[in-house]
């Protein structure tokens, strides 16, 4: 991966090397991919995907189950981490969310991503809620849905249900034998909204994750 990522033309070969990570990962922590697609991707279709964050395994869980090519929007800290965090803010969009300018930059970097068609993956609450046991949502962060209006593309709500078990912001370690459960919703159309839809964008989407965290 640390080679591959100086080269653009690599780009596919990036994609699924991080696929092949993300296996390795599940190998390590006794996990296995168990995801529900409700509806049939389109070959050519560009999406935004937004899922609520539970866990550290939330990544490798949608690399390994989302065959697209793709970008996350993640932390800027991640890209501190030790060779993991050079390759990382070199294929994804890293946002520092103190700075406002940090995040116009993130939006623009996203559209942009786009137009080359590659689909954005954003956890829209912005970080792992620390919210008790079980995974409970906080508020959404307005991005990703004025990223997906601008662009008139559709949202694919993802509902990640038992990651929490599994590599949790504790600083613990599960190696539980369990599944990965990863729920693709059908996507929802942004084509003729505008931003004045923005709020009830946002909240129809936290209704659909949400319906499978009860």
């Amino acid at each position: 991966m640390f080679l591959f990522v100086h080269f653009k033309s690599a780009r596919n070969v990036n994609h699924w090397l991080y696929r092949i990570w993300g296996h390795i990962v599940f190998i390590f922590t006794g996990i296995w991919a168990k995801p529900e697609w409700r509806f049939k991707p389109k070959k050519n279709q560009v999406y935004v995907f937004c899922a609520n964050h539970t866990s550290y395994a939330d990544i490798p869980s949608l690399y390994i189950n989302i065959y697209k090519d793709l970008t996350f929007l993640g932390k800027s800290s991640l890209g501190k981490v030790p060779l993991f965090g050079y390759v990382y803010k070199r294929i994804h969009i890293l946002v520092d969310r103190r700075s406002s300018d940090s995040r116009k930059e993130v939006i623009e970097k996203c559209k942009s991503a786009i137009q080359n068609g590659i689909s954005p993956v954003i956890f829209p609450e912005g970080t792992i809620p620390k919210v008790g046991k079980r995974p409970q949502m906080i508020e959404f962060k307005d991005g990703a849905f004025k990223i997906a209006i601008e662009m008139q593309v559709p949202i694919v709500p993802v509902s990640i249900t038992n990651n929490y078990k599994i590599l949790p912001d504790n600083d613990k370690l599960n190696v539980s034998i369990l599944p990965s459960k990863v729920i693709f919703h059908k996507p929802i159309e942004t084509k003729g909204l505008t931003v004045n839809d923005l709020n009830d964008l946002k909240q129809k989407i936290f209704d659909v994750i949400a319906s499978e965290l009860k």
